[in-house]
C-alpha cells in the first residue's frame, strides 16, 4: 500500500506500508518512530492510501490515524505479522530495518473507492469507481 501525509512543511509525502485491515475496514501500520511518515503523522494525523495490483483493482482511500498502545496494540501486531505471510518472496522495507522504536497506527476511514481493473472498459463520461462512505 502507498500512504501520503503532510509533514512539518506543509508537503506531501508518499511512502509504502505494510498494512492489516480488519472486519470493520479500519487499517494498521507500523512505523519507525524517527521516520519521515511517523513524524509527519505526528504534525497532521490526516493520511490517504491507495492499493493496486495490475489487471485485478485500486483501491484509493482516505482516513485519520491514531497511535495504539495496550491490549489492542498486540492484536495489531499478530494481524500483521499474519500479513507478511501472504507476500510470498517480497519482505517489505519495515522488516528489514534494524534499530529504533516503532509504532503502530490505526486509520479509521473517512472515504473509500474501487476501481474493478478485470476488465479493460474505462469510459471517459462516467466514473468507474464503487465509492463507500464512513460515517462515526
Amino acid at each position: 500500500m502507498m500512504s501520503a501525509a503532510i509533514n512539518n512543511q506543509g508537503f506531501p509525502i508518499s511512502t509504502v506500508l505494510l498494512f492489516a485491515i480488519d472486519d470493520d475496514f479500519t487499517i494498521y501500520f507500523a512505523a519507525r518512530s524517527d521516520s519521515y511518515k511517523a513524524r509527519a503523522l505526528g504534525v497532521d494525523s490526516k493520511i490517504s492510501m491507495s492499493v493496486w495490483k495490475y489487471r485485478e483493482m485500486l483501491i484509493q482511500m482516505s482516513g485519520v490515524t491514531s497511535m495504539l498502545s495496550g491490549e489492542e496494540l498486540g492484536r495489531v501486531l499478530d494481524m500483521l505479522a499474519e500479513s507478511v505471510g501472504v507476500l510470498g518472496d517480497f519482505w517489505p522495507p519495515i522488516l528489514r530495518i534494524e534499530g529504533g522504536e516503532y509504532q503502530v497506527f490505526k486509520v479509521k476511514l473517512g472515504w473509500l473507492r474501487a476501481l474493478d481493473l478485470s476488465i479493460n472498459l474505462i469510459k471517459d463520461d462516467e466514473s468507474t469507481f464503487t465509492e463507500f462512505l464512513f460515517h462515526e
